[in-house]
Order: C-alpha cells, then sequence, then structure tokens
C-alpha cells in the first residue's frame, strides 16, 4: 500500500474512528510503524479509553473499554 492510498483512508475513515473511540496517539503509533517498515503486512495497536475501579470491604470491580486499531494489507 503506498503512502497515498493509506492517507485516504485514514481521512476517509477519521469520522468512524473517533465514533468508535480511537485516540490521536493510536492513529500516531499505526503511522510510525507503517513508516518505518512499509512493507509490513499489518500494524495494530491497542489502548484502554475507559476504565473504572470499585473498591469496597475488600472487593474490588473494573470495568475496560478497549479499542484497537489494526491496518492490514488486503489482497
Amino acid at each position: 500500500m503506498n503512502k497515498e492510498k493509506y492517507k485516504d483512508l485514514m481521512l476517509r475513515f477519521a469520522k468512524e474512528m473517533h465514533d468508535v473511540g480511537v485516540t490521536d496517539s493510536m492513529k500516531e503509533v499505526i503511522e510510525a510503524q507503517y513508516n518505518r517498515t512499509p512493507n509490513l503486512v499489518g500494524c495494530r495497536s491497542e489502548e484502554a479509553v475507559r476504565k473504572f475501579v470499585y473498591r469496597h470491604n475488600g472487593y474490588e470491580i473494573e470495568a475496560v473499554q478497549s479499542v484497537t486499531l489494526s491496518l492490514k494489507k488486503c489482497k
């Protein structure tokens, strides 16, 4: 995949990625991975975007919402 096509895909899906919860740092990680080694089959980044922890009487409840962003070459 060439750089122009990659940028077009990122712009095309920018709104959808924002709605899902993809952060700017995740996009930067994917872009850095792709720019460093453009012949990769795929790039991936995962991040916890929301986290809730509640502790009471020796118990702990934890909820984590995570987002995974991956870029793959398709044939």
